[in-house]
């Protein structure tokens, strides 16, 4: 079982032109609705290929964490309840793998509470049941009793919902505070914002957020690298 859980985490791998200034006001409002439209179509090609990569970077983080706490816990059989609820998961019994997860996060000590939720919301993701998991990440950023690395994953992976399925303000709001250097996951924090505004419409704004992201020397490789590509996007048009 320990040698399980350390493959699992081992192997886890984490948006124009200036409008003319002498337009009518009629055709400024015909550009901005065609600005908008081309930003969404950009989002469309490039938004699943960001967020997944994200994803991975902060599930990896997760399950990292989730492993240090498994091995200083001394509770053997809520390690095996942990473990059974893992199968659960990968075997596609998502509904049951949620119910065990939830009970873990309930019932196990602190140790467990915040990886429980995260898993719990993945199964419930799983299933489709996409608003229930946004109640369980909401609930665990809530949570005092439980470590800021948790409590932070949580509101990240709510807003990476809430991309495709929130307004863009919900985004911002969720990962507000997040994205100050220092923050566990300020790089993953700043993206999100970056891709909300590009959703918006708003080029430059993400085009900004995204420029410092690259600069960043403390942000990770691969959040880097993504932000270059959603450039030279931009830049293309």
């Amino acid at each position: 079982m320990f040698a399980i859980a350390y493959q699992a985490v081992y192997f886890i791998p984490q948006i124009q032109a200036i409008l003319e200034f002498f337009v009518s006001d009629i055709f400024s409002e015909v550009d901005e609705e065609v600005r908008k439209d081309k930003s969404l179509q950009l989002w469309k090609k490039y938004g699943n290929f960001v967020i997944g990569g994200s994803i991975l970077i902060v599930a990896a983080t997760a399950a990292v964490v989730g492993w240090q706490n498994y091995r200083q816990s001394e509770a053997t059989a809520q390690g095996d309840q942990f473990y059974e609820a893992t199968v659960f998961l990968a075997d596609k019994k998502f509904e049951d793998a949620s119910a065990a997860f939830a009970d873990l996060a309930e019932n196990g000590n602190d140790g467990y509470r915040g990886l429980a939720r995260l898993r719990q919301a993945e199964a419930l993701m799983s299933a489709g049941k996409g608003a229930e998991a946004l109640d369980v990440y909401d609930a665990l950023a809530a949570d005092s009793e439980v470590g800021k690395e948790f409590s932070s994953l949580a509101r990240i992976l709510a807003a990476y919902y809430l991309l495709d399925n929130g307004s863009t303000d919900d985004v911002r709001s969720r990962v507000e505070g997040l994205t100050e250097p220092g923050s566990v996951f300020f790089a993953s924090a700043q993206e999100i914002v970056a891709l909300s505004y590009l959703k918006d419409g708003n080029r430059d704004e993400a085009r900004r957020l995204l420029s410092a992201l690259k600069e960043d020397a403390a942000a990770p490789q691969g959040v880097k690298a993504r932000a270059e590509e959603v450039l030279k996007a931009i830049a293309e048009g």
